[in-house]
């Protein structure tokens, strides 16, 4: 960005900018995190604006990344995007680079992520008092409330000195504020999560996910969280949907309130499954039991490419590419998966006895989904598509299939009744069997008398989720 360009911008902001007291309301408290909003006017210089901004701004790192939160909540909350922490086993550190000195948090929690939005809620455990933003509402109002097309708004980017493939440490680095304006209140992607998005027309970069989107009063009316493959602009949550996250996060205080969501969502994830809904059931499945799950099967799968497999997988991306122009080409892929279940599929391939056919189904149908994906929607060569594909397996929403699957398998097709919720206290975190019951009974079936099923569940990010289904145990 052009410096011109940026301290016209400054300019700007500081005409709408009334000196005098400043009228910010009282927090408003959801649950344990209170957030503030402010006023349309209030006394700040350019600078202080700017510098505001910039200090409440994280850099958050993961194993597998980096992406941008902002600080809601002095005593440590952080609003930042789900996809910035979900494919990661844990927050390594949580960096304020403009603090001074910087500051560097490493006991960082993930306190709940949204099971729709892209949004997640992290906590850094310390005794400090953090900087934060204001909101432009204190409660999830619509968004033409507070912003209009054509607003000037300002959004930070994360810049180091190149090291290569080294991740460089965070005191040697700033943020720079970039100026952009509102294109719209209304832009809709459905894979990109629910409700309508607010467009502006900088460019959003890699490592710019999770950063506020800030108005000219300082108050943060949005989160980033998607671009567009090679088009200029990029998108955000409202702040309204972040407050909408904050207020729907289940309340988990007593043994009483614990077993009511395990069974609510137990029925979630059974009804989803029952009305074919393998998106619904997907978010309700547990991410690190849904990693596991996803690690084993592949490398079963890929352990053959070092042996006589290599052929084999070579002929499933052909066929897949055959599809690309075809008037169907995801109906027919399905087709092409289905064959990798079969006897011959599995022998020219040498799989293990121990690997299930639905894994096989699941590892084929992800790859192949996501290089269609890159070739037909994304304009990408095969080579790059071929990439994208295996990269696609690493992320926990592809992991979550390989744990449907199982779950798919053990149910067999079979309705079944909730008969009973047992909280079971852990070292680190609670799971909670539930007991099922098979509608009408099936003699011969699996588990006692064939009939009765055991969901397991697990307390992660702030929420149950179900990690398997097994046949229960005869007593004795």
């Amino acid at each position: 960005m052009q410096k011109s360009r940026f301290y016209a911008f400054l300019g700007g902001l500081a005409a709408t900018l009334v000196v005098g007291a400043g009228c910010a309301s009282r927090p408003k408290a959801y649950a344990e995190v209170s957030v503030v909003s402010s006023a349309r006017h209030r006394a700040a210089s350019n600078d202080a604006l700017v510098a505001e901004a910039q200090a409440a701004v994280a850099v958050v790192e993961t194993p597998d990344g980096r992406g941008l939160g902002v600080v809601l909540d002095p005593t440590g909350y952080i609003v930042t995007n789900r996809h910035v922490v979900e494919d990661a086993t844990h927050v390594e550190s949580v960096s304020f680079p403009a603090h001074d000195p910087p500051r560097t948090y490493h006991s960082v929690e993930v306190v709940y992520t949204d099971p729709e939005r892209d949004l997640a809620l992290l906590r850094v455990h310390t005794d400090d008092t953090l900087p934060h933003l204001p909101v432009a509402s204190r409660k999830p109002l619509p968004i033409a409330r507070y912003l209009d097309p054509g607003d000037p708004v300002m959004l930070m980017e994360f810049e180091h000195p190149t090291e290569g493939d080294r991740i460089p440490d965070p005191s040697t680095s700033v943020f720079r504020a970039h100026n952009a304006s509102v294109t719209t209140l209304g832009a809709v992607n459905p894979a990109a999560g629910p409700g309508q998005f607010v467009g502006i027309d900088a460019d959003v970069k890699r490592g710019q996910s999770g950063g506020p989107i800030i108005d000219r009063y300082g108050r943060v009316v949005g989160i980033v969280t998607w671009t567009w493959r090679d088009k200029v602009g990029g998108f955000a949550i409202p702040v309204a949907d972040v407050l909408a996250m904050l207020g729907e996060r289940p309340s988990l205080d007593s043994n009483a309130q614990h077993r009511d969501r395990i069974a609510e969502r137990s029925r979630e994830f059974l009804s989803a499954l029952g009305r074919g809904d393998v998106d619904d059931a997907r978010r309700i499945t547990s991410p690190s039991h849904a990693r596991r799950v996803r690690t084993d099967a592949v490398e079963k799968i890929t352990a053959q490419l070092d042996r006589d497999g290599a052929p084999v997988i070579q002929g499933f991306f052909a066929a897949v590419e055959s599809l690309v122009g075809d008037d169907d080409p995801f109906g027919m892929l399905r087709d092409v998966v289905s064959r990798t279940a079969t006897p011959e599929f599995r022998e020219a391939l040498a799989l293990p006895d121990d690997l299930e056919d639905a894994q096989i189904v699941s590892f084929f149908f992800e790859v192949g989904q996501a290089y269609l994906i890159a070739r037909v929607a994304g304009g990408m060569e095969p080579q790059e598509a071929l990439r994208r594909a295996l990269a696609r397996l690493e992320t926990t929403d592809a992991a979550r299939t390989f744990a449907i699957a199982d779950v798919l398998t053990e149910l067999a097709g079979s309705a079944v009744e909730i008969q009973s919720v047992e909280v079971v206290p852990g070292a680190y975190s609670p799971t909670a069997v539930v007991s099922l019951a098979r509608a009408g009974g099936r003699p011969g079936g699996k588990g006692a008398q064939g009939r009765f099923l055991t969901l397991h569940m697990k307390l992660e990010w702030g929420d149950w989720y179900v990690t398997s289904v097994s046949p229960t145990p005869l007593s004795d």
